[in-house]
């Protein structure tokens, strides 16, 4: 059986990395201050985004579809979201969802810009419709309320999150169009979204420029081990050497490999405190979604509650 040893001068550069990587996305989670207008969960995959893996694929499918519709076949276009996590931390949810909204940029750069979102904290048991000032003639203060009471509440109470906020998107929807916002022009060119990501974005270039040097180091001390080891190196391993060159260069690939997969991870998660290691399964197989339109132009109108 084939085994591949490490060369020993990469033992300390491991260390060092492991501890870089651990202090620097500690940092980045505990120094960021806190922005009304920049979102705590990373950029959107879709109209639906489940940080909780509480909607199946089968209804998430379903309301991207009539999510896009309602985008497509309004006008002006109205942008609905949905977001599912799993606390929001100490952060109020109206804070948070008022956040989350602004960040996202939903709804359209356009003056008239409607757009709502759903946030929903299932640990937290409370939920919170944010809605832009464009919509508020559609979806008053109190017809929010009263939806989310009549449909989201009672199957949240029997833990059908998926049927809740399926059922409570339904509503809106049709809300929206008894109001009359029946028509529009899905042809028409949209703003691109922008999705920056203001002051965290300088830090995490910073991060992925630290990570990316040390992975060089690692190669680096990797392929100069090509003679193999020395007869002492032989005698201290068991006479089994390093299995070669190849085998270094194949173990720096399988560290670089990791380290790449651990930044991405620390990427997803340096966010978000309500994000867990099966937060983006599924998201990524969405398709047609370019990002909300650059809009975000919230000002606290909606209502929420818990179950």
């Amino acid at each position: 059986m084939k085994r591949n040893y490490l060369p020993r001068q990469l033992k300390p550069l491991l260390i060092i990395l492991a501890i870089t990587i651990a202090g620097l996305t500690a940092f980045s989670q505990e120094n960021q201050p806190w922005s009304q207008n920049t979102s705590p969960l990373p950029p959107p995959t879709g109209f639906v985004n489940d940080y909780a893996g509480v909607i199946d694929p089968g209804t998430k499918q379903a309301l991207e579809t009539k999510l896009k519709n309602l985008k497509d076949t309004t006008n002006p276009s109205v942008e609905i979201a949905v977001a599912v996590v799993k606390t929001t931390g100490e952060r109020a949810i109206f804070d948070y969802s008022l956040a989350v909204a602004r960040g996202w940029k939903i709804g359209s750069v356009d003056d008239d810009n409607p757009s709502a979102l759903l946030l929903v904290a299932i640990d937290d048991r409370k939920y919170f419709t944010q809605v832009s000032k464009d919509l508020e003639d559609e979806l008053p203060d109190g017809v929010v309320g009263s939806l989310q009471r009549q449909f989201l509440v009672p199957e949240f109470k029997k833990a059908n999150y998926a049927k809740g906020i399926s059922d409570t998107i339904d509503a809106y929807i049709a809300t929206i169009r008894n109001k009359g916002n029946t028509s529009g022009n899905a042809n028409a060119v949209r703003p691109a979204a922008d999705n920056g990501s203001g002051a965290g974005g300088g830090f995490f270039g910073i991060f992925c420029c630290a990570i990316i040097f040390l992975v060089i180091l690692v190669i680096y001390f990797a392929r100069n081990n090509r003679n193999g080891p020395s007869s002492g190196d032989r005698n201290r391993w068991g006479g089994g050497g390093f299995g070669g060159n190849r085998n270094n260069e194949n173990a720096a690939g399988d560290i670089a490999s990791a380290v790449i997969g651990g930044i991405i991870g620390a990427a997803l998660s340096g966010g978000s405190s309500s994000s867990s290691s099966n937060d983006w399964g599924g998201s990524s197989g969405d398709s047609g979604f370019g990002g909300f339109s650059g809009g975000g132009d919230f000002g606290g109108g909606g209502s929420g509650g818990d179950w």
